[in-house]
């Protein structure tokens, strides 16, 4: 019987000491709080690292790998994960005490005061302004909201303390408003004037509801950065549509910003009144300020109109004029429509667009019509404004899209619609219209805050002109 050989009982020692500091170590060494997030290497990985589990994009291969916890921790931030730092056992120490301090303050009923400090010192009062402000704006409230009861009813619910930050008077509102439009002007007039390229204006004026004639200015430039930006530098009352009122109001808008020599194009619609404005600037530039400022180069007409323009003469060509139909939606808007038994015959001229745009305001034409029209077809239809075409298309789109709903509707009130009752060669030239309309409407969303890229420009009315001629071709034969 053969016997074990020998050992050296200190190295037997030596071996398991050595043993239990490895384990101790690499438990120690994966402690981390940014491990948890990690895995463990694969066969064909490191062995001695560790992965990040969220490096599964094919952009993220291979995965990173690490042994150093503060490598791993930045590498996080790639994928917007932020690994706190575990508190130190002194740390951990002083919040537990803390912690037991608060508990017996509690107790006692003495954290009152300490509680109303914690939720004072969470109040920023500049930042409540603007966050305030901005609501107001944004989503077109009353400035009254802050005498609303429900309104600081809400606000202290969140904060118990802030019942002294939130103004309770309407008539400050316009204060902070015009202080809040000052800082914000500054910003986009350092933009402006450090802009690296020419700053190209549109511009348009139309009557808001009120019924005050406005015009917008907008400016087009290209940053310090090289960003492409855009930015609503006046939107001002002004007299009258001519050229020269026009000028009146654009001159100083460049002036206040500091812009008047960086000018560059002027782009707006067809009308001839914005080239007697760009005669103005191009006089102007001239004879004041010594720098030539061609109209003929930089009058760019707006892509939008232009479009709207082909498309109106599309669908009302030699049965009805722009002027009648913006009659319509004046006398609309201000509730004193003509005859509407007129109206529908004048609109039945344009064939089945007129008939569903009468089918449309039929349904409009009471409570109980609305609610029977929405349990039927699900939804109310928007209806078109005359002279935007993009809200014929609209209506389109949907009507079409409900075509089996609305037959049902028109059976069930055959004795008032008769007369605009669809047929389904009727439904077919919708549908025709609709395909016709749907190029324009892509060709208007590839342009939109972009009118100043003379590719997409031209690009765009190659796409149209091609439009146009392949239509009028199939008409003709």
């Amino acid at each position: 019987m053969s016997s074990l050989p020998d050992v050296d009982s200190s190295i037997v020692q030596s071996t398991a000491i050595e043993t239990i500091e490895t384990a101790q170590t690499s438990e120690t060494k994966w402690r981390a709080p940014v491990w948890k997030f990690c895995r463990k290497p694969q066969a064909n990985e490191n062995q001695s690292f560790l992965y990040c589990t969220y490096c599964t994009k094919p952009e993220h291969q291979p995965p990173y790998g690490t042994a150093i916890s503060s490598n791993m921790t930045k590498h996080f931030r790639k994928h917007e994960i932020v690994v706190e730092k575990p508190l130190s056992k002194v740390q951990a120490a002083v919040v537990q005490q803390l912690a037991q301090l608060y508990l017996q303050a509690e107790v006692s009923g003495e954290t009152g005061e300490l509680n109303s400090q914690v939720l004072k010192s969470q109040l920023n009062q500049s930042v409540i302004n603007e966050a305030l402000i901005t609501l107001i704006v944004v989503r077109n409230l009353p400035f009254s909201l802050v005498e609303w009861p429900e309104f600081h009813t809400l606000c202290q619910a969140l904060n118990s303390e802030c019942k002294d930050n939130i103004t309770t008077a309407h008539s400050t509102i316009r204060l902070k408003i015009k202080d809040s439009w000052t800082r914000h002007k500054d910003v986009v007039r350092r933009e402006l004037q450090s802009a690296v390229s020419r700053i190209h204006i549109a511009l348009d004026i139309w009557t808001s509801p009120n019924r005050y004639l406005l015009i917008a200015i907008c400016a087009h430039f290209t940053t310090h950065l090289f960003k492409r930006q855009k930015a609503l530098l006046a939107l001002q009352k002004v007299a009258g549509h001519s050229g020269e009122n026009q000028f009146a109001i654009l001159l100083p808008v460049l002036e206040d910003y500091g812009i008047v020599r960086k000018l560059g194009a002027i782009i707006a619609d067809n009308a001839s009144t914005n080239d007697t404005l760009c005669g103005f600037i191009e006089s102007h530039w001239y004879t004041k300020l010594d720098l030539e400022w061609k109209a003929l180069h930089w009058r760019i007409r707006c892509i939008g109109h232009i479009i709207n323009l082909a498309v109106q003469a599309f669908l009302f060509a030699n049965v009805m004029k722009i002027e009648e139909l913006e009659l319509y939606d004046a006398e609309d808007q201000n509730e004193q429509p003509t005859d509407q038994e007129a109206r529908r015959i004048r609109f039945r001229l344009l064939g089945p667009l007129g008939q569903i745009h009468n089918i449309l305001v039929y349904v409009r034409g009471s409570a109980a019509r609305i609610e029977e029209f929405v349990a039927l077809v699900g939804r109310m239809i928007p209806l078109d404004n005359r002279t935007r075409w993009n809200s014929w298309y609209n209506m389109l789109v949907i009507v079409l899209e409900k075509r089996s709903e609305i037959e049902k509707y028109i059976r069930n009130h055959e004795l008032d619609l008769e007369e605009d009752e669809l047929t389904p060669a009727d439904w077919k030239k919708l549908r025709t219209i609709k395909d016709f309309l749907s190029v324009c409407a892509r060709a208007t969303l590839f342009t939109e805050g972009d009118s100043t890229s003379i590719d997409k420009v031209l690009f765009t009315m190659d796409i149209l002109i091609k439009h146009f001629q392949i239509t009028l071709v199939s008409r003709l034969f």
